[in-house]
């Protein structure tokens, strides 16, 4: 059984029963009192003003409501709140029920207004990983051996999560320039500065093809060329860089196949 939140922090994800837990009492006590009061005090209104008695009674209602609304962090309320009940306060036993009245709706539209005002994101439990990040999304392996890739690999989750395909291939494109120049570099070929999808599995061909294939690092670079051609595949761009505009299906792919390469590259880097 899960426990109820005492407070839910800006930016942090929380599952809808965490919500409830959180919102959903308060606001329904206090949408609940709210409109208890005004009914009671529709009765026990017998002419203008309000006796003393109702008077104390109210105060302990708006107390109550008050201490919701501290629960929910409703800050403009409970401003109009304390106004009231300094109303109260000042004109004991010549409370104008008219008056009070106005205040009330004045305090049910400041809390409609603060309500209205708290944004909740709603993320898939399909995308869920890639927001949270527990554990690293390309593996412990890859941070280790790339940690100047970690920053990228996080953003790219995240926009993937968040539906920014687009923003997620440009996080990943950075990731694929670090990934080709390590590559390169192993390798023994100039990567750094190449654009062209083709150019690169050219060069990599070409080298991997002068290399004596009885070695099982030679199988290992050819297994990650395949997985470069895949990540080329996916991009969708003759030239490595976003094009346009990326659907939520091609940035998964290409994210995909992308983290296949990087992994292949720290088995062997």
């Amino acid at each position: 059984m899960s426990c109820a939140k005492s407070q839910i922090s800006n930016y942090e994800i929380v599952n809808l029963m965490e919500l409830l837990e959180m919102y959903a009492g308060s606001c329904w006590r206090m949408a609940g009192m709210l409109g208890q009061l005004v009914c009671y005090l529709e009765a026990a209104s017998q002419g203008a003003t309000l006796a003393d008695k109702t008077v104390g009674q109210l105060g302990a209602t708006l107390g109550e409501i008050g201490a919701e609304m501290q629960r929910l962090g409703m800050h403009g309320p409970v401003k109009s709140l304390h106004n009231i009940m300094a109303f109260l306060d000042e004109n004991k036993g010549n409370v104008l029920f008219v008056v009070l009245r106005q205040r009330l709706a004045v305090l049910h539209e400041r809390v409609i207004e603060e309500l209205e005002g708290q944004l909740f994101l709603s993320i898939p439990k399909e995308v869920e990983d890639f927001y949270r990040q527990s554990e690293p999304l390309f593996g412990k392996l890859v941070e280790a051996r790339f940690p100047q890739l970690t920053e990228d690999i996080f953003e790219a989750g995240k926009c993937l999560s968040l539906r920014r395909p687009t923003a997620t291939v440009f996080h990943l494109m950075r990731v694929m320039e670090s990934g080709l120049q390590a590559f390169g570099t192993k390798l023994n070929v100039a990567l750094a500065d190449e654009k062209n999808w083709q150019n690169i599995l050219d060069e990599v061909n070409k080298k991997i093809r002068l290399l004596d294939h009885r070695l099982p690092e030679t199988k290992k670079y050819a297994e990650a060329s395949s997985h470069l051609y895949n990540v080329k595949v996916a991009w969708r761009n003759e030239v490595m860089h976003p094009k346009q505009t990326y659907t939520d299906e091609e940035a998964l792919s290409i994210f995909r196949n992308v983290r296949t390469f990087i992994q292949d590259l720290a088995e062997f880097i």
